[in-house]
């Protein structure tokens, strides 16, 4: 046994991630669906002619990230990581201070302070002192607002902090089985959640309903975060491909599905007149306890 005194330190290293060897090993169909997937062709649609940049964070945490010039900034949940009414509002002092005209909030699995003033308890509705100040921070809360941009643009915006209990948390939770994305107006332009849909850089702990939704109404941008291991992007366009894809990934391989991923893929091959329709992007500045900080992703629309 090794006695280490106060000042002793040691610091863990990452574990290396599978080589492409032991990914392709452990998952075949899987491996090799992915590959195939990641080169498919992208038509992306023609920007408007009064475009609007977005810039895009969550999962921030106590982390304070470089925040690049834009029209719009989108926080998609986690502001805090006590919960606390005190974090809270050094969050919100933090993007009241930004230069951008429109800064749109949602809350995420982190932020209870919100979650129990949604829920009405008593300890937490003690009067003045007790709420945060937003300033001209918009707050989301399973609600949408209509925008006017400085250019005329009207954007319609859908923003909700809630996530499935496949995420484990005690803030903004609601059962896996329930679908509370039924409730989202048609033709939204921008969609603000915390958790992600299922199978698009989630992990597989997204929420089964909310993928459904945006098949059926696909938004434009889809920000979230939650998912720390899954920053990035990704565009959808709503086919054969893109529902192989997520068959096989829901279910981790089989060959049968790999076959319907390779069809969908040549089916994508030669009909390169098919646009995507949604951008998604997973903005988690804070990548989880070896990962350094990432930039905020700054999208044109």
């Amino acid at each position: 046994m090794t006695a280490l005194s106060d000042n002793s330190s040691y610091i863990i290293p990452p574990p290396a991630p599978p080589s492409a060897w032991q990914q392709f090993r452990n998952r075949p169909c899987l491996f090799l669906a992915r590959k195939l997937y990641a080169w498919r062709p992208i038509n992306l649609p023609q920007l408007p002619e009064n475009p609007v940049s977005i810039v895009c964070i969550s999962n921030t945490y106590r982390q304070r990230p470089n925040i690049p010039r834009g029209d719009i900034l989108i926080h998609a949940g986690d502001l805090t990581s006590d919960g606390s009414l005190a974090e809270l509002q050094i969050t919100l002092n933090w993007l009241q201070a930004q230069p951008h005209p429109v800064k749109i909030v949602v809350a995420g699995t982190s932020d209870r302070y919100l979650d129990k003033m949604k829920r009405g308890i008593r300890r937490w509705r003690l009067g003045d002192l007790e709420r945060a100040y937003w300033g001209n921070i918009i707050y989301l809360e399973h609600q949408y607002v209509i925008l006017t941009c400085f250019n005329g643009r009207r954007l319609r915006i859908y923003g909700s902090p809630y996530s499935p209990m496949t995420i484990p948390s005690s803030a903004f939770q609601y059962p896996e089985c329930d679908n509370i994305w039924d409730r989202i107006p048609d033709n939204m332009d921008i969609l603000i959640t915390h958790t992600p849909p299922y199978t698009h850089r989630d992990s597989l702990r997204g929420c089964r309903h909310l993928l459904n939704q945006i098949w059926r109404e696909p938004p434009h941008l889809h920000v979230f975060g939650c998912s720390l291991e899954n920053y990035g992007i990704e565009f959808l366009h709503y086919d054969a491909l893109q529902e192989a894809m997520e068959r096989i990934e829901a279910v981790g391989g089989g060959f049968f599905n790999l076959l319907m991923v390779v069809k969908g893929f040549v089916q994508a091959v030669f009909r390169p007149d098919i646009k995507a329709k949604s951008l998604l992007v997973n903005a988690c500045i804070n990548g989880g306890l070896w990962d350094i900080e990432r930039e905020p992703i700054t999208v044109i629309m």
